[in-house]
């Protein structure tokens, strides 16, 4: 159905796209044909391009994708119907400036022709204006290496801290996209932040400091949207506002130093929760309550640390979290009203990886949370235990990849199974197909996300000059 509905769609809107699918589709034997033969090299032609003091990088991506389940009434589309038309632009330019300082722009632009379609959904005006066409500033940001130890960075960055791939412990600094669950690895979900960051490295260890300024929150999807995570509360007539943060300003430091056969890191924190939380009830008693939402202030201390052996690789984390809003049960809503009750929380990772095999990656993660003076109108146990494992296979001399991820999630509250499979047809072109699975059992909050399975397909085209 999805082959069939994209395939209508771009021989209607896109012709030379459309034959360029159809071509990589039905004709796999071109890219083999070329695969051992010579290939000619510039020699002068190379050296004048690495002579020069930028580089512009970039792809052009088209997704199209078909929810395969139906969301239910709750949301704008109800049906087993296209859910993405998306394209993409990204581009980056890397730049060398005076004084040994380097510069780093990036962004994105978007197109999704699915809210242009008639396809049957009553898509609201937030989605539309969120998705239809959206502009991002990813990387923006001066670089400088000292040679006295010291090195800054300043600007819109990405500081990924911590080992852990499903539970963020020490790796705190980040936003992260959230207008989808589950449906890309964390190294993707992260955006980037301003930030200042300073750090000095001496003998073995080295120290980082940062501090942000305005990091905002995560990004989440728009009213009727079917990630939207307050449909609940909208169809229940509550009245859903959001604030921003009393103190937009956030500090992190972290000491790592290298082991024999690892790495170690120590991290120390003052930020904002980048997830909303309740802070006030107001109306409690009308027939259109509002609930003002906001990022809590809180603190945080913990290690990270891996260690190598062989084929195998251990990592783990440990932390502590201060004044974490948790979330209440339903039946305690009302209870709070002015803001959910902050918590303190033991973190803890435990993961192993092993690259035994050939071509394989296997990766297994144990997350758990303890949280301090639990109480009976807490939604999560005292203990949570969430767990993930990871596939990847690569082949064809890297050309084939394979990405496999199963969630089970805290509190068993639900399941989320993903499948990616790309192959990069030349070092130009790359196709792909993605499969998401959810679950979820009815007391869940994630209740109402359990039809969002999908499956998607991509053709990505990289350009370098």
């Amino acid at each position: 159905m999805i082959l069939g509905k994209a395939k209508s769609f771009l021989i209607r809107n896109n012709r030379p796209l459309a034959a360029l699918v159809m071509l990589l589709i039905y004709q796999p034997s071109i890219a083999q044909n070329d695969f051992f033969n010579a290939i000619d090299v510039d020699i002068e032609s190379n050296q004048s391009s690495d002579s020069k003091d930028y580089s512009l990088i970039g792809w052009v991506t088209q997704k199209v994708s078909q929810g395969i389940e139906r969301p239910g009434p709750l949301f704008s589309r109800q049906g087993r119907d296209l859910n993405k038309i998306e394209t993409s632009l990204f581009a980056q330019l890397d730049s060398s400036l005076g004084q040994d300082f380097t510069f780093r722009i990036s962004g994105k632009v978007y197109h999704d022709e699915v809210y242009r379609l008639n396809e049957g959904v009553d898509y609201t005006s937030d989605e539309t204006n969120e998705f239809r066409n959206r502009f991002e500033v990813r990387d923006f940001y001066v670089e400088k290496q000292f040679d006295n130890g010291f090195y800054f960075k300043l600007g819109n960055q990405i500081l990924a801290w911590g080992l852990a791939e499903y539970s963020r412990v020490t790796d705190l600094i980040n936003t992260e996209d959230q207008y989808t669950f589950a449906q890309q690895d964390l190294e993707d979900i992260r955006l980037q932040v301003p930030a200042a960051l300073l750090s000095y490295t001496a003998g073995d260890w080295t120290f980082d400091g940062v501090i942000t300024h305005r990091a905002n929150k995560n990004y989440t999807a728009p009213i009727g949207d079917e990630f939207d995570q307050f449909v609940a509360l909208r169809s229940a007539g509550i009245r859903v506002e959001r604030d921003g943060p009393e103190d937009e300003q956030e500090y992190f430091f972290r000491a790592s130093t290298h082991l024999g056969q690892g790495d170690l890191q120590l991290v120390a924190a003052e930020f904002n929760n980048n997830a909303l939380s309740l802070d006030e009830v107001s109306a409690a008693g009308s027939a259109n309550p509002r609930f003002q939402y906001g990022q809590n202030r809180m603190r945080a201390f913990g290690v990270a640390a891996n260690w190598a052996d062989g084929s195998w690789l251990y990592f783990g984390e440990l932390g502590l979290h201060l004044d974490k809003a948790v979330i209440p049960r339903r039946d305690a809503l009302f209870r709070q009203l002015a803001g959910w009750d902050e918590k303190d929380q033991v973190m803890s990772v435990f993961g192993v990886e092993y690259n035994g095999f050939r071509n394989l990656l296997l990766t297994f993660e144990l997350d758990s949370i303890r949280t301090k003076s639990h109480d009976e109108f807490m939604y999560a146990d005292k203990n949570q235990t969430s767990f993930g494992a990871r596939l990847y296979w690569t082949a064809l001399n890297e050309k084939l990849k394979l990405v496999a991820v199963r969630n089970e999630l805290a509190n068993q509250t639900g399941q989320v199974s993903r499948v990616s499979i790309d192959y990069n047809w030349s070092d130009d072109v790359e196709i792909g197909l993605l499969w998401v699975d959810y679950g979820s059992d009815r007391d869940s909050i994630f209740y109402n996300f359990r039809n969002n399975d999908i499956v998607q397909l991509h053709l990505r085209y990289n350009f370098q000059i």
